[in-house]
């Protein structure tokens, strides 16, 4: 039975295989009305190259080179770390006689319950001064130029402020149980935000497809999110997430609420500053965990937040001036030159990817590319990638689904609307590990096609030329792309 199981085994996958290899003897077609940039290099240089010098929107796989920039910056012994300092000698017993400065540097791995241990660390239970929230890590805008004003309320284009506590994001759920019936907007407890759902109708699917309805959000001040609109009826509370809005109001709301948690009476005020005291004394500290653990979670699983973080960081960091998108930005070019990667006419926006004004070549991506593979050994970066069906992004990316792929292709995604794009690298059948770009852009569809799609759940056509594109590269077959 072992035998016939093993043998059925290594039959599917040869057929597998074979198949693979029909399926691309014929050229590879681009998505109809779209475009396309690819470029592989191997072991005696670039063995492919088609549309490689075009501007592209790169999406998220600008977080390779926000990354690199942070390795090569920051190093890997790097830690955030959130302190709490006063004026030495302010703390007797268990009080503190006087101002305390909380200086908040952008850790996006900082949670409320770390604010929670933060003070506890300060082992006293009374605080006879003003409270100080340092925001001077950072300065400029909290969002990126070209990001989409319609994302602002969503978790994955959160506010990067020098204070992020809980990734600047709140959980909610709205009750709706009957057509016809209000809808019911709640919090947990101790989350300083509001939701209201008066002005939202509950009704069927079709309803609301008949009318153009769908749920909304409006923000205000204090980060009460307003929900309007439809939604349909659900017998369990639906969850919700929303970017904070009002940054200040959410350190000030959380301060407090941990000072509470810890038992410490406060006495004074609740202040913004941009400067640290001169000769204060540091009486508590939380430390982020180090570089690489958060590099690979912020390209795992794509994490905007943590990668605009970075990048104002990095410009802090090299600059020795607070962060910003302009200063990180110019900070990640310079780098990257100082290491001899010419990034040429590239736009650089934000770190994430998120921004519309990003534009790269697929060229300019491989540069990057190179110098990561040839110094690995001393970066140990492509194990912070995603891996295919293995983890992050690439764990069920239909491009890469078939079973020779598995766990061959080390690659950052990237997507945003009307954008596909795929950058890194694949050991291939022969043991040769490749890098690679593959850029698609313009992808759109007549609604009727787009629905029939959807509905079939079959693979997108972008999805089938990146497939083809990288199973070519995987069994060391040439490229072929039939002309538009």
């Amino acid at each position: 039975m072992r035998l016939l199981i093993g043998f059925y085994a290594l039959f599917a996958t040869l057929f597998a295989a074979l198949f693979s290899l029909q399926a691309h003897a014929s050229p590879l077609t681009p998505p109809k009305g779209g475009q396309y940039a690819v470029i592989v290099q191997g072991n005696n240089g670039v063995e492919f190259a088609s549309h490689a010098d075009d501007m592209i929107a790169p999406a998220s796989t600008m977080k390779v080179l926000t990354a690199l920039a942070a390795r090569l910056e920051l190093g890997a012994d790097f830690r955030f770390a959130t302190d709490i300092q006063a004026q030495a000698g302010a703390k007797q017993g268990d009080a503190i006689n006087g101002d305390i400065w909380i200086n908040f540097v952008g850790d996006p791995t900082l949670s409320r319950m770390d604010l929670v241990a933060l003070f506890k660390q300060l082992g006293v239970t009374r605080i006879k001064g003003n409270v100080y929230v340092n925001t001077g890590a950072y300065n400029g805008y909290e969002r990126g130029n070209g990001w989409s004003w319609g994302d602002q309320t969503l978790c994955f284009a959160a506010p990067v402020s020098s204070v992020i506590i809980d990734k600047n994001c709140a959980y909610g759920t709205v009750t709706a149980t009957q057509i016809g019936k209000p809808a019911v907007g709640n919090v947990a407890t101790g989350v300083p935000i509001g939701i209201g759902a008066d002005n939202v109708e509950v009704m069927s699917y079709g309803d609301m497809a008949r009318q153009f309805c769908a749920l909304e959000v409006d923000m205000a001040k204090g980060n009460f999110y307003e929900l309007k609109g439809c939604i349909t009826p659900n017998k369990e509370p639906q969850g919700l997430r929303f970017a904070i809005h009002d940054v200040e109001a959410w350190g000030w709301d959380n301060i407090r609420w941990a000072m509470n948690r810890a038992s410490i009476s406060h006495d004074g005020l609740l202040r913004v500053t941009h400067q640290a005291p001169v000769g204060a004394q540091t009486l508590a500290t939380h430390y982020s965990v180090s570089l690489p653990v958060m590099l690979s979670k912020m390209l795992k699983k794509s994490d905007n937040l943590y990668a605009d973080t970075f990048l104002k960081t990095v410009g802090r960091h090299y600059y020795n001036k607070p962060g910003s998108y302009r200063s990180g930005t110019m900070a990640v070019r310079a780098i990257l030159t100082k290491n001899g990667i010419d990034l040429g006419n590239a736009t650089l926006a934000d770190g994430s990817g998120l921004s519309a004004h990003n534009l790269i070549s697929a060229r300019q991506m491989l540069s990057v590319l190179n110098f990561i593979q040839k110094n690995d050994a001393q970066l140990d970066f492509i194990k912070l990638l995603p891996s295919s069906q293995v983890d992050g992004t690439l764990a069920w990316r239909r491009s890469v689904t078939a079973p020779m792929m598995k766990n061959k292709v080390h690659a950052k995604t990237g997507t945003i609307t009307g954008t596909s794009n795929l950058a890194g690298f694949i050991d291939t059948a022969g043991g040769q590990r490749k890098a690679f770009v593959v850029f698609q852009r313009g992808l759109s569809q007549d609604p009727a096609t787009h629905e029939r799609y959807r509905a079939s759940k079959a693979p997108w056509p972008w999805t089938v030329f990146e497939k083809g594109i990288l199973e070519s590269i995987y069994q060391q077959q040439p490229i072929q792309i039939a002309e538009q």
